[in-house]
């Protein structure tokens, strides 16, 4: 049997899909216009915005002044214990030694010498200057012997002298050697004997401080603190009744006040200096005490900076020219930006920044007017 074949259905015909009407949006000029759109629009721009810029505002406090101020009175103590311990190991070599003026040139020498270097090793690592600590070891050495040589000839002249004019005073009052009050008079009128002489003792050791640094103009400074501190340990020695106790007491009072007067005084005499911001060396100051100062990261940079491997053997200088500062970009591959701004050449103001690489410098001048310059690219 075969099978009929079916029927085929007719199609079935499309229905017709209902249309929506989605509603219509209808912006007028005065929808345009409004406040929420401007609102919106900025809000829009703003979120587009790469922040390329970032606020200095005032500048930042490093309290490089006070940690300099500590770096050297503790390098003067230091020098205070060192001599006071040579002294100690000499003194024997000079005790039955009629000849004053050549053990109070060795003890000048000896003072000058350990003080002095000590202060030299203190402002070298103060300034992160490590590079140029072996070269200036080996001036402020010669320096301090060549110069105790000196003062201590005349600090011995004028020691002797006065003390001699004392006695003479005292002797033609009526009192003898005999007589305890003689001592006592003699001790309190040596005071100011021994206080001018051991005034040169501290010019010595502080004019060593600017010579091994080779910074000239610091001479000034440095050897009106020495002044000034040898003067107060000299005068405050004969203060104390015991001789051993007088000793250390009166080196350490030299090499305290000869560090601490130094860096008062660098402190209150500096006119412009740089500190740094950014960088591994943030928080360090340079005072500026030559007229053209050099920038790198070589040893034979005025101002060493290191811990910056982007930063060139000598990447920039800063110089004073009629009166104001110049910087001056000198390696076209580490560029110097000012506020932001690459240059080769500008003028610099208190308050302005450097980038250098990744080291960040504020330059500053005391008696201007610091300058914000309200934004630095970063």
């Amino acid at each position: 049997m075969t099978e009929e074949p079916k029927k085929r259905q007719p199609a079935k015909k499309p229905t017709a899909r209902k249309t929506v009407e989605k509603p219509k949006i209808v912006i007028s000029l005065d929808d345009v216009g409004s406040s929420e759109v401007d609102a919106i629009v900025s809000q829009l721009e703003e979120a587009k915005k790469v922040p390329l810029v970032r606020n200095i505002g005032e500048p930042e406090k490093t309290g490089s002044g006070p940690r300099a101020i500590g770096w050297m009175a503790l390098a003067g103590v230091v020098g205070g214990i060192a001599t006071w311990l040579a002294w100690g190991l000499t003194q024997s070599l000079f005790a039955n030694d009629d000849d004053a003026t050549r053990s109070n040139v060795v003890a000048t020498v000896i003072v000058a010498a350990l003080i002095g270097m000590a202060l030299v090793f203190g402002d070298t690592l103060r300034a992160s200057a490590y590079s140029k600590l072996g070269k200036r070891t080996g001036i402020g050495l010669a320096a301090a012997i060549g110069l105790g040589l000196i003062f201590g000839f005349i600090a011995s002249s004028l020691y002797v002298a006065g003390t001699e004019r004392i006695i003479e005073d005292l002797l033609a009052s009526g009192l003898d050697f005999s007589d305890d009050q003689l001592y006592e008079q003699f001790s309190s009128r040596n005071q100011l004997n021994r206080g001018i002489a051991w005034m040169f003792v501290g010019l010595a050791a502080g004019l060593t401080v600017s010579i091994a640094s080779l910074e000239w103009k610091r001479m000034l400074i440095t050897g009106g603190g020495g002044l000034v501190g040898g003067f107060l340990g000299g005068y405050l020695f004969d203060l104390i009744s015991s001789e051993d106790f007088a000793q250390i007491t009166g080196l350490l009072i030299t090499g305290l006040s000869v560090g601490l007067v130094i860096a008062l005084s660098e402190e209150a005499a500096k006119t412009s200096w740089i500190e740094i911001t950014h960088g591994g060396m943030a928080g360090k100051q340079f005072i500026l005490y030559k007229n053209a100062i050099s920038l790198g990261s070589a040893g034979s940079a005025d101002i060493t900076l290191i811990k910056d491997v982007t930063m060139p053997a000598i990447a920039a200088t800063l110089e004073k020219q009629g009166g104001v500062m110049i910087v001056s970009s000198l390696d076209p591959n580490s560029p110097v930006f000012l506020n932001g701004v690459e240059t080769v050449k500008a003028q610099i103001k208190d308050g302005d920044t450097l980038s250098i690489g990744k080291t960040g410098i504020r330059y500053r001048e005391r008696g201007q007017k610091a300058v914000n310059s309200g934004i630095v690219r970063s």
